[in-house]
């Protein structure tokens, strides 16, 4: 055996070994609170990332996902149902899920993921000391997020003067972050009118609202109801003739103009962390909330073509992706 060959040997050896020292030595039961279904590049990043850790599903790992198809009314029972199948875990993608599970059990640990402000609606005490049996990793940084969002749009269109901001009424966070940072869209020279959308189906007349109020722009806050199919609002916000901003890259990459976000795939998998963790045997109470630490501006210019608006340069390059 060559000198290369046998070093590749014993680096293999030891990384194998060292893999095998992280195995989990028992099955772990856990149970998935999603506000839709259950699937997309965001749970697949959180499921990748979990094996990675050395939880197999199907070998050491059961899951049991329920989810709400978009009716957050249901989110307390499917909650009730998770909590009497007595899981090591309870996995709540987004804010509604997480305070249904958070109000159905006090003992059962819950990590969330994709919530924009879990103190400012109640699931921790503070990001630093979360308490309880709830933690996870937030989907923003305190502060005025929004605000970044109406200083893209003034760089897009320098002219435009009034914004319509869809959101939906059910969602608290979005309801908590309107209330809090609506007001910087003065500072940025706008006029925010906020248009109610609570399911798919009221999408088209929201739409039709916020043009016949004159709209120049969207700003569409992030919500997994309205979000789904991810080409649904921006199919509608083009063929309104109406630019606008989202909060996810997915829904760029299904033909919207532009997004301001977090990187979701990193949160995502940030997530399967904190599972981890807990399933070998951290407290929730004393593992602190993570913030993003990086956030992502995506473009899509084919969508910007069909719209006849050409991105300014200086938005170009500050990109993390452009989709041509």
């Amino acid at each position: 055996m060559g000198t290369r060959t046998a070093t590749a040997a014993i680096v293999l050896t030891l990384l194998t070994n060292a893999a095998a020292a992280q195995q989990p030595t028992t099955t772990a039961r856990v149970g998935m609170l999603c506000p839709t279904r259950c699937a997309g590049i965001g749970y697949t990043a959180f499921d990748d990332e979990l094996r990675k850790l050395g939880w197999i599903e199907g070998r050491n790992l059961t899951v049991e996902r329920k989810g709400a198809e978009g009716r957050y009314e249901r989110l307390p029972e499917l909650a009730a149902e998770l909590v009497r199948s007595k899981p090591d875990l309870i996995i709540a993608a987004s804010p509604e899920p997480a305070r249904a599970a958070k109000g159905a059990t006090t003992e059962i640990p819950v990590v969330f993921s994709f919530v924009a402000d879990p103190v400012g609606v109640g699931l921790v005490q503070s990001l630093a000391h979360p308490g309880g049996n709830v933690t996870g990793v937030t989907s923003l940084v305190p502060g005025s997020y929004l605000g970044k969002n109406f200083e893209v749009l003034r760089e897009l269109l320098p002219t435009a003067k009034r914004v319509a901001v869809l959101m939906n009424p059910a969602n608290s966070v979005s309801s908590l972050r309107l209330l809090l940072e609506l007001p910087t869209a003065i500072q940025y020279g706008f006029q925010a009118d906020v248009i109610e959308a609570r399911t798919q189906e009221e999408l088209p007349g929201a739409i039709a609202k916020a043009k016949a109020l004159g709209a120049d722009a969207l700003l569409s806050v992030g919500d997994p109801v309205l979000n789904t199919p991810s080409n649904r609002i921006p199919d509608l916000a083009t063929q309104a003739a109406l630019p606008a901003i989202y909060q996810t890259r997915e829904v760029v990459q299904a033909g919207g103009l532009i997004s301001y976000s977090p990187d979701f795939l990193g949160v995502a998998r940030r997530h399967a962390h904190f599972v981890d963790r807990i399933l070998r045997g951290a407290s929730p109470s004393n593992l602190p909330v993570e913030q993003p630490t990086k956030y992502e501006l995506i473009i899509n210019l084919k969508t910007a073509k069909a719209l006849g608006l050409t991105i300014p340069p200086s938005l170009l390059s500050q990109a993390d992706e452009v989709i041509e």
